[in-house]
């Protein structure tokens, strides 16, 4: 079991080890495939989605129902960057009669240019009743966790304050020259967000398509996990604290 409040969670369970996944992307079939890889098991593991769970992909309401399960089992869900878009999407199709026909610049640009395409057709004939229940989903996403030396995030932060001082756009969208500077003393931050062959652009080792979980070799605090499934990449899991990483195509 945990706790929320739409900015943090906090176990108060005992896990026999963490499994954390970025970036699934409306990806259902391969959450589901990493999930069998990896054996999880809700009743003595702790799975964290951290972030970007829709978009890109063609199975997003689908997607949502399987981590909506998963949360009713135990599951931490986080919010990402494009959790955001949707729920600022879904405020507008809810309460706004023109938002078909003369849609914000937010709508417009989410569906157009930013991977909402395939989630904004998938949901815009829902009822205002469906739509009021996903709305739901994002806006209890809470954006940090925390748990013993390990602090999870979809993008990151900004480290030059207090993990819980952040705002929600420094967790979901990644802080100028994050990566590469200190983060929290004592502490291991666990990120998506962005696919770990822009972390180390000049490293000629690492091909898309057999993309490994990124860490950190100099500050040796921080891990990107976000492998591109959804750009011909793969979807990553890593177990906590041995380290083990899992991959499906």
């Amino acid at each position: 079991m945990y706790q929320e409040d739409g900015r943090w969670a906090k176990i108060i369970r005992a896990v026999d080890r963490i499994l954390a996944i970025s970036d699934v992307h409306g990806q259902n079939k391969k959450l589901l495939d990493l999930l069998k890889e990896t054996e999880y098991n809700h009743e003595t593991d702790l799975l964290i989605l951290v972030g970007d769970m829709i978009d890109r992909g063609e199975e997003n309401l689908d997607t949502i129902a399987t981590c909506e399960e998963l949360r009713r089992k135990g599951a931490i869900l986080l919010k990402g960057n494009h959790e955001q878009f949707l729920q600022e999407s879904l405020v507008e199709m809810i309460h706004s009669e023109s938002w078909r026909s003369h849609p914000s610049k937010n709508l417009y640009y989410w569906y157009t240019y930013n991977g909402g395409a395939s989630m904004y057709h998938e949901i815009r004939d829902l009822s205002k009743e469906r739509l009021e229940k996903i709305l739901k989903f994002t806006q209890a996403l809470p954006l940090y966790f925390s748990s013993g030396n390990y602090i999870f995030t979809h993008a990151g932060a900004n480290t030059t304050k207090p993990i819980e001082l952040n705002t929600e756009d420094e967790v979901v969208w990644m802080e100028d020259g994050f990566p590469y500077c200190p983060a929290y003393s004592g502490k291991v931050l666990i990120f998506g967000h962005i696919p770990i062959w822009k972390l180390d652009p000049h490293d000629q080792k690492l091909k898309r398509q057999n993309a490994e979980i990124w860490y950190d070799k100099i500050n040796k605090d921080k891990i990107g996990i976000d492998c591109g499934g959804v750009f011909g990449g793969r979807l990553a899991a890593i177990e906590l604290p041995t380290y083990r990483e899992f991959y499906v195509r």
